[in-house]
């Protein structure tokens, strides 16, 4: 198990080690992500924060059980009674919460890129 994962682990008061491989998939798809973004080939200690913060998000989003997603109003009109939602958690949103993870914290990462010819 990773630093990060028993990090936050430790920060979450985790016990058991059902999340473990969930915590694994989400600390290797945001650590390709932002080497991918970066184009750099380690991960800077200094994001392992970021990494971090974005363990606790998934976490919290499916501690009520993997692979269930939760849904989120994206938006609602009143007469023609239309609601629009999107998947937050789950598995299948993790690509989406990656993407939106990385977006909110592009000021951070922009620090680290480094140009590809």
């Amino acid at each position: 198990m990773s630093e990060n994962i028993t990090m936050i682990k430790d920060i979450l008061g985790i016990k058991n080690e059902s999340f473990d491989k969930f915590l694994e998939f989400c600390e290797k798809s945001i650590s390709n992500k932002i080497l991918d973004f970066c184009h750099i080939k380690s991960i800077p200690q200094n994001l392992n924060t970021l990494i971090q913060e974005f363990l606790i998000e998934q976490y919290n989003l499916n501690k009520n059980g993997i692979g269930n997603s939760n849904l989120e109003v994206t938006s609602a009109s009143d007469n023609g009674q239309t609601v629009n939602f999107k998947n937050v958690g789950g598995v299948g949103a993790m690509s989406s919460n990656v993407d939106e993870f990385l977006e909110r914290n592009l000021t951070t990462l922009v620090a680290y890129r480094k140009l590809r010819w």
